[in-house]
């Protein structure tokens, strides 16, 4: 660790036999002195003659526009140190060099330790007068903003001796003397601070008290970094993890629970509520804040011992959930209906689960669980715990997993509801008159502009034919039982609600409708930076290109593994040695794939060049009767039972529909533009189906799409194949589900052949 010197004001690092220091306790204001700063003044020494470095020496050193506020009071702390023989303090602003990762996360883990290790702690309350003592009705003491920093409170539990001083460096007491002031303004109990044994590990009495009443502690207080909330309880719990900055508040705190589970077997980590406008979500058993345990200052640690009844009474966290054992007691579903819950688990038992914890009156604390339908639990109503005058017998302990629900980050970015709104209209929508200003508005020409409350605002615009009118309707409810404001922003053509924006879909700015006489008004709401809410309105005919976005919808392209060739055929445009390729198949169209004879293009036909083409010469679909001529086996190979001078090429039509997958073959074509226009005129037909059939001189040619065999960028691949009569067609249900009769040859991805077992 660093220390600051008292007396030069110069750091020096010390990893073995650190010598005595104080230590500061503060709430951080403007114009903080960093460790960059305090290097800026290392030389000060040297110009005092090795006399004590005084206030007067820094400001006579330091250019002013390098003096902060702040050196007033690393200068007074020091002052007060080297009064009581202190040759070094520290202090958490200029003694870590927060540029550095790495000492950071060290720093962070070691702070309880550095102020358990002080001899004394001086807590500087900067908005406190000592004018009245603490304990004076007039004094400001309790409403001191120390009281109510994350950071503060290990500070307040580590170090064994404490001393207040007021804004101008007054002494007003310590810890022990105004114990039982700070127990009632910190809700700790008094006897964290009376309680102490030095040959005790545990020195400060904490070790004692559950992890819902140290949780308890902390509950109402803030830090500037939403992850600090977890971070600073590290060292109360004893435990440590990296500090992650920008992992949000939610994680680093379930993050906290699992180190503390890993220590801890006291169950009273799930003795919290939520609050209640958040009770209908479904929850683990882990807690998201430690404001989630601010009822639970009185629940005891729990006394399960080695065993619960005849079970362990251990419990772990891992990527599943959390592995525990409870006793369970079925209760009514109808005892936790929610006005808000879909009915999801409506049918799913619910228990009531003793946790093995009670509070200090005795009573017995318990959670609703539900057993989800793949037989794990989530926690129910977590803004709920049952406290009974007596525990429930242990004769129905189940071992059980309680999945953890993930945690999202909200953005702090919200709408305002109620405010200004301004409804402009574009160039192309001021033939419209708003018909009906709201009262107390300002309106121009081609604006207007108002203000929203608790109450419904409608603006009608009209044009002198009826056809062309449409209203726009502002409602803004504050008594929303979840969001603060709850608006609605609709447009209403007639009497009909075509659109709406809302603040439940936060991410909407746009509504559009179709006027009766086939023209479209659409009412974007644009994004500033001040309190209004900007409505643009515009309007444009069916033959303006933004019409086009009415009736489109864009989804993702089909990303399809076509092979290039088949037996005797190749695909007109790929390459013999791919054997496959991927072909993106764009949204709601289709392609259309040319296979060649491959004969045809031979300049000896009768050649065995086949056999270079052809992997599966070998074990070809039809056996070869060992009676045939090489003549007759080769004819049969060429063409499947077609006739000399056979059509040469086969075409594939492959189209996508509403992100599904279509595809359809043929022998009849000119060309591929020839086969397109066929496919046009019929395609609806089309989708959905996932194989077809050519037929040519009584043998059958199958196509069929289906879902890719391997990982890789295609999620859907092409696959031919003979067939002589329905009973040899490929049962695409089995091909699916990798079953039947069908085995993959040439497992490398650009290789694929699909061969029937013979």
């Amino acid at each position: 660790m660093r220390l600051l010197n008292t007396k030069t004001l110069r750091v020096q690092e010390f990893l073995t036999e650190i010598p005595l220091y104080a230590i500061l306790s503060h709430t951080w204001e403007a114009e903080e002195v960093t460790f960059q700063d305090i290097q800026n003044i290392a030389t000060l020494a040297a110009t005092c003659n090795e006399r004590p470095v005084t206030f007067d020496d820094v400001k006579a050193f330091l250019p002013t526009a390098q003096l902060k506020k702040g050196y007033t009071k690393v200068v007074q702390a020091c002052v007060r140190a080297r009064n009581s023989a202190f040759d070094w303090i520290w202090i958490d602003s200029c003694c870590i060099n927060k540029e550095s990762s790495a000492e950071l996360s060290e720093a962070i883990n070691s702070m309880y330790q550095y102020y358990e290790d002080a001899v004394v702690c001086y807590v500087y309350l900067f908005d406190v007068s000592g004018t009245f003592h603490p304990k004076n009705p007039e004094s400001n003491f309790k409403k001191s903003k120390w009281f109510t920093r994350g950071w503060t409170l290990q500070e307040l539990l580590a170090p064994r001796h404490i001393s207040f001083f007021d804004k101008d460096w007054t002494k007003i007491g310590t810890r022990w003397s105004l114990r039982d002031l700070i127990s009632v303004v910190t809700t700790i109990p008094i006897d964290v601070f009376e309680e102490r044994n030095p040959t005790a590990w545990e020195s400060f009495g904490i070790d004692k008290y559950s992890v819902a009443q140290k949780m308890s502690w902390a509950a109402d207080r803030q830090t500037t970094r939403p992850e600090d909330k977890a971070y600073c309880l590290m060292g109360i719990f004893g435990v440590s993890m990296s500090p992650i900055y920008g992992e949000g508040g939610e994680k680093a705190f379930m993050r906290l629970q699992q180190e503390i589970i890993r220590v801890s077997d006291d169950r009273s980590i799930f003795a919290w509520v939520c609050e209640e406008g958040r009770g209908w979500f479904e929850r683990g058993l882990l807690a998201r804040s430690p404001s989630e345990f601010r009822y639970s200052g009185r629940v005891w640690a729990s006394n399960t011992g080695s065993t619960l009844g005849n079970s362990p009474s251990s419990y772990s966290f891992n990527n599943n959930g959390l592995h525990i054992h409870l006793p369970l007691k079925p209760c009514d579903s109808k005892d936790l209906e929610d006005p808000y819950d879909s009915g999801s688990g409506a049918d799913t038992p619910i228990f009531l689960a003793y946790l093995h914890c009670q509070t200090n009156d005795g009573s017995s604390i318990s959670v609703y669980l539900r057993r989800t339908t793949d037989g794990y639990y989530v926690r129910k109503s977590p803004s709920t715990v049952v406290l009974q005058p007596a525990p429930p017998p242990l004769d129905d302990v189940r071992e059980l997993t309680v999945r953890e629900k993930p945690t999202f980050r909200w953005s702090r970015f919200r709408l305002p509801g109620a405010g200004k709104n301004v409804v402009s209209l574009l160039p192309s929508a001021q033939h419209f008159v708003c018909s009906r200003p709201p009262p107390a508005s300002i309106s121009t020409e081609f604006s207007v502009e108002f203000e929203t409350d608790a109450d419904r605002t409608n603006l009608t615009y009209k044009f002198p034919s009826k056809s062309e009118a449409f209203t726009l309707a502002f409602l803004v409810n504050d008594r929303d039982w979840w969001l603060d404001i709850k608006w609605d922003y609709s447009l209403q053509i007639g009497y009909k609600r075509v659109d709406f924006i809302d603040n439940m879909q936060s991410a909407a700015d746009y509504m559009l409708g179709p006027l009766p006489n086939s023209c479209f008004v659409s009412v974007c709401l644009e994004m500033r930076g001040d309190e209004k809410k900007v409505f643009e309105v515009d309007y444009f005919s069916p033959e303006d290109s933004r019409s086009e976005g009415v009736a489109t919808t864009v989804g993702p392209d089909l990303d399809l593994w076509v092979p290039s060739e088949f037996k005797l055929y190749v695909e007109e445009k790929g390459q013999i040695w791919e054997r496959f390729r991927c072909v993106p198949v764009p949204h709601s169209d289709f392609l259309v794939f040319k296979y060649i004879n491959q004969e045809r293009l031979s300049s000896n036909s009768d050649s065995d060049s086949e056999t270079d083409l052809d992997l599966d010469s070998e074990t070809d679909l039809d056996s070869d009767s060992e009676t045939d001529s090489e003549m007759e086996r080769r004819d049969k190979r060429k063409g499947r039972g077609i006739e000399q001078g056979g059509p040469p090429t086969f075409y594939v039509a492959v189209g996508s529909h509403q992100s599904l997958p279509w595809t359809h073959i043929t022998f009849n074509g000119k060309s591929t533009d020839d086969v397109r226009a066929d496919i046009q005129s019929m395609k609806e037909d089309l989708y959905g189906q996932t194989s077809g059939t050519a037929t040519i001189n009584h043998s059958k040619l199958r196509v069929q799409i289906g879902p890719a065999t391997e990982l890789n960028q295609a999620t859907h691949q092409l696959r031919f194949d003979w067939v002589e009569d329905e009973d040899d067609a490929v049962d695409e249900k089995k091909i699916r589900e990798g079953t039947g009769d069908f085995v993959l040859i040439g497992s490398r991805m650009r290789t694929m052949q699909w061969m029937r077992r013979r």
